[in-house]
């Protein structure tokens, strides 16, 4: 019998696991740029923290596939970050001369840009003061 607190649902996303080239350069990439950090490191792949909450887990692919597909021509990204201070962050990772779009405001959708990892990865990066998220 299944008790009132346990419902057999989905409760959200553990993580997203991201195809990479070299795992141990990947991974210092995340650490250095989005201030991740290392857990469950295996041989063939590893798991990326913020916290203790995992965002990421980094496998080493065997070819050039990447988290990342195409709409009319235009890159799309697979996975969302979420931000508080999307100018700030925005700010830092281009002064770091990392591959990101100009921000998008967007009224009551929120603000984006898109950020670009070392192996071709996109990722939208979000920020939106009504949204609650629980991390």
């Amino acid at each position: 019998m299944i008790s009132q607190d346990k419902e057999g649902k989905v409760l959200g996303i553990a993580y997203n696991v991201i195809p990479v080239a070299d795992l141990e350069k990947s991974a210092n990439w995340f650490v250095e740029h989005l201030d991740f950090n290392i857990r469950h490191k295996m041989e063939e792949s590893l798991s990326l923290f913020i916290g203790n909450r995992p965002i990421l887990h980094l496998i080493k692919s065997d070819h050039d596939s990447r988290a990342v597909f195409e709409v009319g021509g235009r890159k799309k990204w697979v996975t969302t970050f979420y931000t508080n201070d999307i100018e700030s962050l925005h700010e830092k990772l281009q002064s770091k001369q990392l591959l990101v779009s100009k921000i998008s405001y967007e009224g009551e959708n929120g603000n984006f840009f898109t950020l670009e990892d070392m192996d071709g990865n996109l990722y939208d990066i979000w920020e939106h003061h009504d949204c609650e998220l629980n991390f």
